[in-house]
């Protein structure tokens, strides 16, 4: 039976017609559609991992942050700028009869949104007045805090509180903070076990060794001594190596020392930043345990700041991952820049000096502000080397005192030493030369410069050479001298320089 052509359906018409074929591939909106849920998924991934890092914090926080007890508490946050006093606490668990007193004493400014630091170290035999006990050195203050924390402080507050708020209370006081309309808004108190328990979890850190440091009456844990020693040069160090470093002084001074506690300070920064996210975040945890202590002992760092509080965490975490560690302003009381009187072993310092020091400490580090003035030492056996490299430095802005030589020795490099705090014109002028740079005076060298440069290298008095000529001629590019092209001399005309030989 024949059926109609309307009643069925596609049914042949003896036509030909064009049917529109499907291309192969994905359907249209499929790779748009990918792309967002990929995005999805980083973003929830980035979420989570925000959330465990902040549980970690938090974690963290409730372990090593005390309560701060002195009167009217600051809200002040480390996003737009805040002082917190970093305390070396010296305490032998074993041995209570000895006490517990500051062994290090360093004020920290912190400022995210203007990506600077500037670290100020006191020394410990700085001469104070504490409320009954008189005149005194200022690290006594943590152990009269320690041993009178209830006394002082109400009968709620435990021991560390009270050293750290009266060692918070005394150097505002030293320092006549309020002056500057300033305090200390936190305290953090860190031991000898916490100190490398940080270096040992980012596993090392690099320190350039700027001198040979020989000490032959280094403490031991046990009250005896022994001989330590630190060739010149970059090297790879511990925690317990970095430790002795930063703490070893009969080679030098306590002046000496406080700069190898910046050096190492910012050290650990350096070695922080060099391990790229991923692994930042993979050393974050082990980084937390180290300073969080375990089984119900007192954790190795104790602090008043509230590090998860967001703006806190928030600024903490911009200047651990975006600081320059060289940009540091490092300064330190010492008899370079601030008048000393002393009092048998205690220290008196200017009070005026203090205060113009504390400008410094209290601004961000800048060339034009700081104003610094550069001195050349001709550390080589080549005569008039320091007189051809002031004047290229002067030719490219720094401003120059007269050269002159360094004092009788062997200088393997060029080195910039920053005499009285002036980071900004050092780190440039050691780029300049491919130099490395000390915080700190330059050993037997007196110079009225804020920086002083001694050149290093090239032939010297000990008859040792460098495979690179220094130049001859005023004018030329400083090329032999530095490795490569850096700077050119805008003339070659004679400085308003009495004529030596360097």
């Amino acid at each position: 039976m024949n059926q109609s052509p309307s009643g069925r359906r596609g049914a042949y018409t003896g036509e030909t017609m064009a049917v529109g074929r499907r291309q192969p591939g994905r359907r249209p909106g499929t790779i748009w559609r990918r792309v967002k849920l990929g995005l999805a998924l980083a973003l929830a991934a980035a979420l989570v991992g925000a959330a465990l890092l902040y549980w970690q914090v938090h974690r963290l926080a409730a372990a090593i942050t005390v309560p701060e007890v002195r009167p009217n508490p600051t809200l002040a946050t480390p996003l737009v700028g805040a002082n917190l006093l970093l305390i070396g606490v010296d305490a032998r668990p074993d041995h209570p009869e000895e006490g517990v007193r500051s062994d290090t004493l360093i004020l920290a400014r912190l400022d995210a949104a203007g990506r600077w630091v500037s670290l100020l170290s006191i020394p410990r035999d700085t001469q104070v007045e504490l409320p009954d006990v008189g005149t005194t050195k200022i690290n006594v203050a943590y152990g009269q805090g320690f041993a009178r924390a209830a006394e002082l402080y109400g009968p709620d507050t435990s021991p560390e509180q009270g050293g750290m708020a009266l060692a918070a209370q005394t150097v505002e006081r030293f320092l006549d903070l309020r002056r500057h309309g300033m305090r200390v808004d936190y305290t953090a108190q860190v031991n000898f076990d916490g100190f490398a328990g940080v270096i040992d979890a980012l596993g090392g850190v690099t320190v350039d060794v700027p001198t040979l440091i020989v000490d032959d009456e280094y403490p031991t844990p046990d009250f005896g001594t022994m001989r330590v020693e630190f060739q010149p040069g970059p090297q790879r160090m511990d925690g317990a190596r970095a430790l002795i470093y930063a703490r070893t002084r009969h080679a030098d001074s306590d002046f000496g020392r406080a700069e190898r506690q910046q050096q190492v300070l910012r050290a650990i920064l350096h070695e922080f930043q060099s391990k790229g996210g991923p692994a930042q975040v993979a050393a974050v945890p082990a980084l937390l345990a180290s300073v969080a202590g375990e089984g119900g002992a007192t954790p190795p760092v104790l602090t008043t700041m509230p590090i998860d509080r967001l703006d806190v965490l928030l600024g903490l975490m911009s200047l651990a991952g975006g600081l320059d560690p060289d940009s540091i302003g490092q300064l330190r009381i010492s008899p370079d820049v601030v008048g000393l009187t002393e009092n048998g072993s205690n220290l008196i310092w200017n009070a005026e000096d203090i205060q113009a020091l504390l400008d410094t400490f209290a601004a961000p580090p800048s060339e034009g502000r700081e104003g610094a003035t550069v001195q050349v030492l001709n550390g080589t056996g080549t005569p008039g080397l320091a007189r051809t490299v002031s004047l290229e430095l002067e030719g490219a802005g720094f401003r120059i005192l007269v050269p002159d030589n360094a004092p009788e020795g062997s200088y393997p490099r060029t080195t910039v030493y920053d005499t009285t705090g002036k980071p900004a014109t050092s780190r440039r002028l050691a780029k300049t030369l491919h130099a490395s740079t000390v915080r700190g005076a330059a050993p037997g060298v007196l110079s009225q410069a804020d920086i002083v440069v001694i050149l290093g290298g090239y032939p010297s008095s000990s008859g040792r050479r460098s495979p690179k000529p220094p130049p001859t001629v005023i004018g030329t590019t400083v090329t032999l001298l530095f490795g490569r092209p850096r700077m050119r001399a805008t003339s070659s005309r004679t400085p308003n320089w009495p004529w030596v030989a360097v």
